[in-house]
């Protein structure tokens, strides 16, 4: 297995840094609501004054290209920038803050790297659900990493989740895969990066652990990060989001790649912690948050869980960081 996991996140944030520079804007109109816009009814921009509407922007092509929702007291609540190829296919979507910090991004189409690695792990080739004009969610914290990724068919049915956690340097520490609808975790990765000193030039060291449907190791690799003056082997200018380090990776590990005959135990991980609003702590495998509460598995169980808003205080992800009630630089006005 290959994971190309540092050339999909540069593929993911170049699209958010070059998101707003994609089509120009060559014209403006605006609707009373959603309604109205999917009706191609908009209303003269005097009537705007005082009432909620949304604001569109639209490219030479007659595509929305920029979504505002405008609050009647004129505070945009919410951005949005839409993406599309030669034929006028959508490709992406994308929603973001006041400070053009993407808050998450809708990539279309079974392409998408992550789904195919996604469905190549869990699905046979006769599966019988459609994956076409399927869609990937992508939650991006703090506008700068993505902390959940949700594969959906184009009828609405979620079949996969990716959760990723990092340490308090920004390096990616953990990365589950889980099964939907029964949020079962079949497969997992544990990252450690590690800074080495004792050569002439400083590199870094990163090592994967693979956990599979049982817990099982699957494998462990340590890769060296390729130096400096042998990174590239295509010289400036380098275009189409293409990094050459990624067949450095890739074939480092095929070739260092050690296979376990034996099942080991996962090293023991901290549970997401729960606070209720009458004091008590509860450690959670935290699935998702819906407007019928937080979702969560306890652990050595098999049920799902929902635990209503109200009753909750706090949720800390495994990794300290607040995942409710959400940071207020990340919320959208």
């Amino acid at each position: 297995m290959t994971r190309l996991s540092k050339h999909i996140f540069t593929y993911i944030f170049t699209t958010i840094a070059c998101f707003s520079q994609q089509s120009d804007v060559s014209y403006l109109r605006f609707f009373e609501s959603d309604y109205y816009f999917k009706a191609d009814l908009s209303m003269m921009s005097t009537e705007r004054r005082g009432k909620s509407h949304l604001a569109i922007s639209y490219n030479d092509r007659d595509q929305p290209v920029k979504i505002e929702r405008v609050s009647a007291s004129g505070i945009i609540e919410k951005r949005e920038m839409l993406k599309y190829d030669n034929f006028g296919k959508i490709l992406e979507r994308g929603e973001y803050t006041d400070r053009w910090k993407y808050l998450s991004l809708i990539v279309y189409g079974d392409d998408e790297p992550w789904s195919k690695e996604y469905r190549i792990w869990r699905f046979k080739a006769n599966e019988p659900l459609s994956f076409t004009d399927q869609q990937t969610y992508f939650t991006v914290k703090d506008g700068m990493q993505v902390s959940k990724i949700v594969f959906q068919t184009v009828d609405g049915q979620k079949y996969g989740q990716i959760e990723l956690d990092y340490d308090y340097l920004g390096n990616l520490k953990e990365e589950r895969w889980r099964d939907l609808p029964s949020a079962r975790v079949i497969r997992r990765f544990r990252y450690k990066f590690e800074h080495m000193y004792n050569y002439i030039e400083p590199h870094i060291v990163i090592q994967i652990w693979e956990f599979g449907h049982d817990g099982e190791l699957i494998s462990h690799v340590a890769v060296d990060q390729a130096p400096a003056d042998q990174l590239y082997k295509t010289p400036p200018p380098r275009t189409h989001n293409t990094l050459d380090e990624v067949d450095i990776i890739a074939k480092e590990i095929k070739e260092r790649r050690i296979i376990m005959p034996y099942a080991s135990i996962i090293p023991r991980t901290e549970y997401d912690e729960l606070i209720l609003v009458n004091g008590d702590r509860i450690l959670v495998d935290f699935i998702d948050i819906s407007d019928n509460g937080i979702k969560f598995r306890m652990d050595q169980e098999n049920d799902l869980l929902t635990m209503p808003i109200h009753r909750v205080r706090t949720l800390r992800s495994r990794m300290g960081d607040v995942i409710y009630p959400k940071p207020m630089h990340l919320m959208t006005k």
